[in-house]
C-alpha cells in the first residue's frame, strides 16, 4: 500500500472501497449530468470527477459554467489511482465532456488503466445533444469520442442524434442497428440506443445491439419536457448491471426506473 492510500486510514471519515468513477458535467441546482446519474447509484459508493461545473441548467435564462482543465482531469485520474481508488472501482462512467482535450486526456489516462485490469466495465454516455435542441458541446468532442473513448468502452448508450453524430450515417436511410454496431470497439459487448419514437409516435423504443443481432424494448411515450432522464437511465443501467442483470434485463430495470420518476406512469411491454 502506497503512503498515499494509507493516508485514506487516517484521514477519511468514509473508510468504504470506492465502486464506480463517474465523470460528467455537474450543476449547483438541477437534475441533469451526475446529478441524474447519482440517485440511481445510491447504493454505491461513486467518486465523481466533473467536466464542468454550473449554477443551474442552462436552459434558465442566466448561468454561470466553469469547464475544468484537461490537465485537472487527467492529474485527477493520476491522483486517484496513487490513492488505490482506481484499483477498487468495477466501474467507470462517462457523460458530458466540454472539450475534445478533456476527451483525449481521459482516455489517456484509462488506457494503462485498462491493460492492467482489462475487465474494468467502461460504460460511456455520449452527451452530445438531442433532436430538440441540436447540439450542446463543441462540436469537436464527437469525433475525439469516437477515436479514443469508444474504443475503451464495454457499452455505450447514445440516443439517435448522438448515434447519427458518432457514426457519421443517416438514419433515415441507414439502419440504425448497423449504424451502432459499427461503433462497437475491441472492448465493447453492446450499444443501447435510448428512447427512440417507435412506429406510431405513441411509444418509445430502446434497442439492444450486440455484434449478432439486437433486441427491443417498447414503452409507453410520457410528454414532459423536463431534463435528465437520459442521465437517470444511464445511471439506472449501471446500477442493474453491477446487480449481475444481462444487459437486456438492464434496459428492461432501466426504463422501468425512469418512467417511475415521471408522472402517469405505464407497464413495459418487450417486443421482439
Amino acid at each position: 500500500m502506497s503512503d498515499w492510500a494509507r493516508g485514506r486510514e487516517r484521514w477519511e471519515l468514509d473508510r468504504r472501497p470506492a465502486d464506480v468513477l463517474l465523470i460528467g458535467s455537474q450543476v449547483a441546482f438541477g437534475s441533469v449530468g451526475m446529478n441524474g446519474v447519482l440517485p440511481l447509484l445510491a447504493d454505491a459508493r461513486v467518486v465523481t470527477l466533473p467536466t464542468v461545473v454550473l449554477g443551474n441548467l442552462p436552459h434558465y435564462p442566466r448561468v454561470q459554467a466553469q469547464p475544468m482543465l484537461a490537465e485537472w482531469l487527467a492529474g485527477s485520474i493520476r491522483d486517484l489511482d496513487a490513492l488505490g481508488v482506481l484499483d477498487e472501482i468495477d466501474s467507470i462512467c462517462t457523460g458530458y465532456f466540454a472539450s475534445p482535450d478533456q476527451v483525449e486526456a481521459v482516455a489517456d489516462a484509462l488506457e494503462p488503466l485498462l491493460e492492467r485490469r482489462p475487465g474494468l466495465r467502461v460504460l460511456v454516455d455520449p452527451t452530445l445533444g438531442d433532436s430538440d435542441v441540436g447540439l450542446y458541446t463543441d462540436p469537436a468532442v464527437a469525433p475525439a469520442l469516437r477515436d479514443r473513448l469508444l474504443p475503451l468502452a464495454s457499452g455505450l448508450v447514445p440516443n439517435r442524434f448522438e448515434l447519427s453524430l458518432l457514426s457519421g450515417a443517416d438514419l433515415q436511410q441507414t439502419d440504425a442497428t448497423d449504424a451502432a454496431r459499427s461503433l462497437l470497439g475491441p472492448r465493447a459487448e453492446w450499444v443501447v440506443i435510448s428512447g427512440g419514437a417507435a412506429a406510431g409516435g405513441s411509444t418509445l423504443m430502446d434497442v439492444v445491439v450486440t455484434r449478432d443481432g439486437s433486441e427491443g424494448f417498447e414503452h409507453p411515450l410520457i410528454p414532459t419536457t423536463v431534463k435528465g432522464t437520459g442521465d437517470a437511465f444511464a445511471g439506472a443501467l449501471l446500477a442493474a448491471l453491477r446487480r449481475g442483470s444481462s444487459v437486456t434485463d438492464a434496459v428492461d430495470q432501466a426504463a422501468a426506473a425512469v418512467r417511475a420518476l415521471l408522472p402517469d406512469v405505464q407497464t413495459m411491454g418487450r417486443c421482439s
